[in-house]
């Protein structure tokens, strides 16, 4: 109760403190959390009494204060566990993910049907690195403002400038990579690039739930 001792209060003030302080333990609440509780409101109690004012007059019953508390408590950390991680890097590397999970479970399943493989190892890692860049632009110029949460408009045409602008590099790149030895550029067995496709939205998957990240895909 910080420098605010019990004894400063009336009977009905004292009461309304217990019976609301036992209702905070009750549900569980430790004493670090109540103490913050009854922080916010003693200072104003012990104001407000020197007008006659009881804390039930104030703040309404004492198990109905704290079962508001509660409930209001419940709320900020459903809605804190609920925001998305929209960390740019975080994202990217989603993203890139994504991208590389996909590009290697289709380049197995190719391998299996006699069509060989046209990428090699560093050119999936290259490409997907790339095409989570592009859609992470698009989710900062555009997706994230489409909700109306930010406030701004989607900046298409920057958006689309920006993409360009990368998918001239990722093109440019991956056309030299493909031109690399296999020594530095591998191709993939098909079943190691199954594999490394499972295991890269598996990762993928764990690594977003972790860190509850944004998708690049989503609207804010």
């Amino acid at each position: 109760m910080s420098h605010i001792e019990l004894s400063q209060f009336t009977k009905k003030n004292q009461e309304f403190i217990h019976i609301a302080t036992n209702t905070l333990i009750k549900a569980g609440k430790s004493d670090q959390e109540i103490k913050e509780a009854l922080d916010e409101i003693l200072p104003v109690i012990l104001d407000k009494q020197k007008d006659g004012y009881t804390a039930r007059a104030l703040f309404g019953a004492p198990t109905e204060w704290a079962t508001r508390l509660l409930e209001d408590t419940s709320r900020k950390s459903e809605a804190e566990k609920n925001q998305k991680n929209t960390n740019p890097w975080l994202m990217w590397m989603d993203a890139s993910f994504f991208m590389l999970a996909l590009l290697a479970l289709m380049t197995g399943a190719m391998g299996f049907f006699g069509q060989p493989g046209t990428f090699g190892l560093l050119s999936l890692v290259v490409m997907s690195i790339g095409f989570g860049g592009g859609l992470y632009l698009m989710y900062y110029y555009v997706y994230r403002h489409q909700s109306g949460k930010t406030g701004q408009k989607p900046r298409f045409w920057t958006a689309i400038g920006l993409v360009l602008l990368v998918t001239i590099l990722w093109s440019i790149i991956s056309m030299a990579l493909v031109l690399l030895p296999t020594t530095i550029n591998p191709i993939l067995d098909p079943l190691v690039s199954l594999i490394l496709g499972a295991a890269t939205f598996g990762l993928r998957y764990y690594i977003r739930k972790r860190y509850n990240i944004q998708s690049a895909l989503q609207t804010y």
